[in-house]
């Protein structure tokens, strides 16, 4: 976060965001809700709808887009949870659109899967990485604070779960993390401020960073299905899923938590190019197929 070239790889990669790659086999919808939330639809060609759904939210800091490499993950998605669809949400970017757009525009789009098109929360599993998983949390927060159903399941990839920058990960974890610290280097007072101020919060503006929808580590999660969680032991946001974890373990939710040594930021969304990035995604796709494949 402290190094200014983040910023530009994202606003970069956002360039690339707008495409129609689809995995072979498969076929590609880009729709809308009735109130203009976009997403994209992935379906196996030459199947039938069963009304088993996995609902993802990409990660970027809410600055990048939906990039194609995560819509590789629909073959192994739709095999493991025996025929469901995958969508995407392709939510509004920061910083010209900042919090709760992208929250609101979660739930639009599950207030649209539930009601216009049919699906059970029982048949559908959220996942997410990065800012994804952070929208994917609070999307779950607002569900039940507002007494609705959740998804049967949910897993997050490397979680950004604390936007005020005080777990001791931030710290302990600067010099190793590859991505948004410093190989080698301490954090000071003064990067600290820096990092506090940097264009990877623009999202927020003026916002209490320490509001539970915003930095879910600050949240309680009672009524919270079964979840999974990947995370790198070098990453700075390694003790934003470990809190949260250990909140719902204190509440006896079932969770699975897999920290792989020395790896960084979403390195599970790489799935197979190293044994580390295969294991985690192994964990998420036998969670997917225990919970969906006999539905």
């Amino acid at each position: 976060i402290q190094n200014p070239n983040l910023v530009k790889r994202l606003q970069k990669l956002n360039k690339k965001a707008v495409n129609n790659y689809c995995p072979k086999g498969f076929q590609l919808s880009k729709e809308q809700t009735p109130a203009g939330t976009k997403f994209e639809r992935i379906t196996k060609l030459k199947s039938s709808k069963n009304g088993k759904l996995i609902l993802y939210f990409h990660g970027g800091a809410y600055i990048a887009g939906l990039l194609y490499f995560y819509k590789k993950f629909a073959p192994d998605f739709y095999r493991e949870s025996g025929g469901a669809e995958i969508i995407f949400l392709d939510y509004k970017l920061a910083p010209e659109y900042q919090y709760p757009v992208q929250l609101n525009e979660a739930l639009d789009l599950w207030q649209d899967l539930i009601h216009r098109q049919g699906y059970l929360p029982e048949n559908i599993i959220l996942g997410g990485d990065s800012s994804g998983a952070n929208l994917a949390l609070a999307m779950m927060l607002k569900l039940r604070d507002n007494q609705q159903k959740l998804p049967v399941g949910a897993f997050c990839i490397s979680v950004w779960g604390d936007m005020t920058g005080s777990s001791e990960s931030t710290v302990f974890n600067y010099g190793k993390d590859a991505e948004f610290g410093e190989l080698g280097k301490k954090l000071t007072k003064q990067k600290r401020k820096l990092l506090h101020n940097s264009e990877i919060y623009s999202w927020l503006d003026n916002e209490n960073r320490a509001n539970p929808y915003i930095s879910p580590v600050f949240a309680e999660f009672h009524n919270f299905p079964p979840m999974v969680f990947t995370v790198g032991s070098h990453e700075m946001l390694l003790c934003d899923t470990l809190t949260i974890v250990q909140k719902l373990k204190t509440l006896h939710i079932p969770v699975k938590c897999d920290v792989q040594s020395g790896m960084f930021h979403i390195y599970t969304v790489c799935r197979h190019a190293m044994p580390e990035s295969s294991h985690s995604y192994w964990l998420i796709l036998k969670f997917i197929r225990n919970i969906l494949k006999n539905k």
